[in-house]
């Protein structure tokens, strides 16, 4: 399931274009890490250029939740950019980044131009909203093990370079803590069926980064069918 709704393929090309593309006519800043960057205009979006970026959600209280992460090619803010309103999320350097500023100047030219590059926009926001919405499939229908079991399946698919090798790499490196607020379950969890994976030869760590060497291990600790 999850191959077909993150088509390795569509989102090559969707990175392609933002950072080969449109991303080198935009202004680049740079963030370290940890960093929170502050784009308060409807004028214009990001689009990472290097490292890595994380998008959480914030409570009342300022807490995070994690809700998808931003590798080179990916974009944000372009919801408040094309629909306005009020900004729900808060976009945090995970890996010191580089980021391309496309201001409003630069992007309805390109659009009236390349009407073409509508897709990769519309492509953006729905997988944004498949990561979010199956997030909430998996909270609704999995117990804790195949919670952790579905985050890492939907981590890989949304990776760059996953292919359709058994070996699978996360290509982003997450504590055991952040996996648990993305998940909401406990980092003791988190760790004690990470531990259980790695026993059973589904998962290795390599570079502080997590790799499936079994999906369909895997998959059978998921209560959600899969097509």
């Amino acid at each position: 399931m999850y191959n077909s709704l993150f088509d390795e393929n569509r989102q090559n090309a969707m990175r392609d274009y933002f950072l080969n593309n449109l991303g080198k006519k935009g202004i680049i800043r740079k963030y370290s890490r940890n960093e929170i960057i502050e784009l308060h205009s409807d004028d214009y979006f990001g689009i990472v250029v290097k490292g890595i970026v994380s998008i959480n959600v914030l409570n009342s209280n300022g807490n995070e939740k994690m809700l998808y992460v931003l590798r080179p090619g990916e974009i944000f803010e372009e919801m408040n950019y094309f629909c306005g309103g009020s900004k729900l999320t808060v976009a945090r350097v995970k890996e010191n980044a580089e980021v391309s500023i496309i201001y409003k100047n630069v992007l309805e030219p390109e659009l009236a131009d390349n009407p073409e590059a509508y897709r990769y926009f519309l492509h953006s926001v729905t997988r944004k909203y498949r990561i979010v919405m199956l997030q909430m499939t998996n909270s609704v229908f999995n117990d804790s093990i195949g919670k952790i079991a579905d985050t890492l399946l939907r981590m890989a698919s949304c990776s760059i370079g996953t292919g359709e090798s058994e070996k699978i790499i996360i290509d982003t490196p997450f504590t055991h803590q952040e996996l648990a607020n993305n998940i909401g379950c406990s980092r003791i969890t988190v760790t004690k069926f990470l531990n259980k994976f790695i026993d059973e030869g589904i998962i290795i760590y390599e570079d502080k980064r997590i790799v499936i060497k079994n999906r369909e291990a895997l998959k059978q600790y998921i209560n959600v069918i899969e097509e």
